[in-house]
């Protein structure tokens, strides 16, 4: 489909991503809209997407010219129509976050080549940690993770897959690592640890993290007017002034602040889909349902 141009931008369409769905989010997208419209003195609509693939069309289509993306959706978009990344969120902690997969000693899988024929337990199909980015990190090696599993589970929490690791329910899991920026080995929390009280999770082993993980992006439309995504950006530096934002924000990543965009804190996803789609990894379907489900 052809963009549509919006050469007055009187109105904005902003795309929020389907994370802001059920009644934990409700207030969100109106109250991203009636901020945004404040500042930037005119009419911002927010446009609620209920999947990743809705919001990957509104966007390639210009349903809307601004958008509040995963950065694995960002990226991908990007390298394919062009974006102009204006903030990114915050993570907090100042921890390295990773993603990594993890199994028991007595598998004997101690390398993600050894992942073939195995059943794995995912998070959700939006989980960065969880599902997204060990896929990705497959998909980089030349893996594809679309034929690499016997048996592939959603568990909706990152302790229900750890239970089911340690239950033999699946081979495998995934979920998040948190770094020691100054020493990557060592492991200062994960999904496994601190262990829930009723859960011996000595015999876990993890493989080799995926990382580091960058946080959410918005990014505008290339024909949205220079001047309008500076202020589009500035704005987001302060929103977390809205206690709904902030508060959707914190949960996701720690903080609920906004900062300027890195773009050197992208490249790892950059290179992870160059390298796969080098290795003959189509990078959209190896990451499905995440970005077109």
């Amino acid at each position: 489909m052809v963009r549509r141009s919006h050469p007055q931008h009187t109105e904005i369409a902003f795309g929020l991503p389907p994370s802001f769905l059920g009644s934990r989010h409700r207030e969100v997208p109106e109250a991203v809209a009636e901020f945004l419209s404040t500042r930037l003195n005119r009419r911002v609509v927010p446009f609620q997407s209920l999947t990743y693939d809705d919001l990957c069309s509104q966007v390639s289509d210009g349903q809307v010219q601004a958008a509040w993306l995963p950065p694995a959706l960002f990226v991908e978009l990007d390298r394919t129509i062009g974006l102009r990344a204006v903030a990114a969120a915050e993570r907090g902690g100042g921890i390295g976050y990773y993603a990594a997969y993890f199994t028991l000693r007595s598998t004997g899988v101690t390398s993600l080549d050894a992942l073939r024929g195995r059943s794995v337990g995912w998070v959700d199909p939006s989980s960065a940690a969880g599902y997204v980015f060990p896929r990705l990190q497959l998909a980089a090696m030349g893996i594809d993770p679309t034929e690499t599993f016997q048996e592939e589970v959603f568990f909706r929490s990152h302790e229900a897959v750890v239970r089911a690791v340690l239950g033999r329910a699946v081979d495998v899991g995934a979920t998040f690592v948190h770094v020691d920026p100054r020493e990557p080995k060592k492991i200062l929390r994960a999904g496994w640890d601190p262990s829930p009280d009723d859960l011996d999770t000595s015999q876990i082993h993890s493989l080799d993290p995926f990382g580091p993980l960058p946080a959410d992006v918005i990014a505008t439309a290339m024909d949205l007017p220079e001047r309008l995504a500076d202020e589009l950006g500035h704005a987001f530096l302060e929103i977390h002034a809205v206690p709904e934002v902030a508060e959707a924000a914190r949960r996701q990543f720690g903080t609920g602040r906004f900062m300027p965009f890195n773009p050197g804190a992208y490249d790892v996803l950059r290179r992870a889909m160059d390298m796969a789609e080098g290795s003959g990894v189509e990078v959209a379907a190896s990451l499905r349902p995440s970005l077109l489900v």
